[in-house]
């Protein structure tokens, strides 16, 4: 077992010293009897079960804290009732009092409502009943100015248990939208891999369907590159795969190319058989400057309209990808030549998932995305991009 869980963590060693600190205080001004030995026994008993109940908390055992809680008020108040009836003792158990105020707070930030009030209510009745026990205030040099010491106490423990629940709450709500934006963009990511290797490798098995008798050598290299694509899919999943099942784990996936290069790769790779493709990028595009979200979504960009053309216009003979600027704002079109008549042949359903992560893609950067069909022919997605 590593050392590290051996070692006990800084706050409970704290914590352990403070108690152990009360519990000679406390032991050291009672008196030397059965009563004092009680008084001692139910510090100690106080303690014990505030450190249980937090870890019976947070393992979800709400009522076995419960449980805990209303034992230690139980024999708080059984050991009030002893000491008020025998001898004027000198101490309320100071151990005793910070263990009930401990539990009460860790009720209030943890407990649900029937567990809460089940041991919230004897936990408060206990320590405003240390009153009975305890010295006169006045003769404390400074609680001697404080009235109703023992109810003011286990308000103020609840309110703090209250206001670390409230806490508790708002890092839940946060962590989750933390959470649920990192799905989203692992969803957005999925469905343009997916689609793209996937619709790569079924537009090529549909052409190569069509020229395996009459062009058995076109027919071997469409295959030969259903199956490029394929292992490249499968790496492309497998770094997906690794990062939704180590997320804290170090990034050990082979380095991003980059932005401008994988643009270039993606639109010289697309082209079928009688299809042309090019990428014109102004002169005053500089990748080297944009930020990290910015590239990716533009890659995506233009990785999602490519695969939108494969799926819906097979008919297109020229593709056109540009790159440019018009004042602060990128400029990223992905076009084709194919008319209505032509743009699908039904064999591939629209998900609509890709033209959603898209528009948030953009949306999340204060762009504007547009699509439909051009005035000349053809169709266009476009985006513009601010560039800070």
């Amino acid at each position: 077992m590593p050392l590290s869980l051996l070692r006990p963590a800084p706050e409970a060693v704290a914590a352990a010293c403070v108690g152990a600190l009360l519990l000679v205080l406390d032991a050291g001004v009672v008196s030397r009897s059965r009563i004092g030995l009680a008084v001692v026994a139910s510090g100690v008993l106080a303690l014990v079960t505030a450190a249980g109940s937090l870890p019976a908390y947070r393992a979800g055992r709400r009522w076995t804290a419960c449980a805990l809680s209303v034992t230690a008020a139980a024999v708080s108040l059984l050991t009030t009732s002893l000491v008020e009836r025998t001898v004027l003792q000198r101490t309320p158990g100071w151990a005793e009092l910070i263990g009930l105020l401990t539990l009460l707070c860790v009720a209030c930030r943890y407990g649900r409502p029937l567990p809460l009030a089940a041991s919230a209510v004897p936990l408060f009745v206990a320590v405003v009943g240390l009153a009975g026990r305890a010295p006169a205030l006045s003769d404390l040099p400074v609680l001697g100015r404080i009235d109703n010491l023992f109810t003011l106490l286990p308000v103020g423990f609840v309110l703090l248990g209250g206001y670390l629940r409230t806490e508790d709450g708002r890092r839940q709500t946060t962590a989750e939208r933390v959470r649920q934006s990192e799905r989203l963009d692992l969803a957005r990511d999925l469905h343009d891999h997916v689609a793209h290797y996937v619709t790569a490798m079924v537009v090529q098995a549909q052409a190569g369907e069509h020229t395996a008798e009459r062009d058995p050598a076109m027919a071997r290299q469409l295959f030969s590159n259903i199956e490029r694509t394929g292992q490249e899919g499968l790496v492309a999943m497998g770094r997906m795969v690794r990062l939704l099942r180590e997320p804290g784990g170090p990034r050990t996936s082979a380095p991003v190319a980059p932005v401008m290069t994988a643009i270039e790769e993606l639109v010289r790779r697309f082209p079928a058989p009688g299809q042309h493709a090019w990428l014109d990028k102004a002169d005053d595009v500089d990748s080297s400057a944009w930020s990290p979200q910015l590239a990716k979504s533009v890659e995506r960009l233009v990785q999602e309209g490519l695969t939108n053309i494969r799926k819906h216009a097979r008919a297109a003979t020229t593709v056109h990808v540009v790159l440019g600027t018009s004042g602060d704002r990128l400029v990223v079109r992905v076009r084709d030549n194919a008319t209505g008549q032509h743009r699908s042949r039904g064999r591939f359903r629209h998900s609509g998932f890709g033209m959603i992560g898209l528009s948030e893609r953009v949306a999340e950067l204060g762009g504007e995305l547009t699509f439909g069909p051009m005035p000349e022919g053809g169709w266009e997605l476009a985006a513009s991009i601010p560039m800070k």
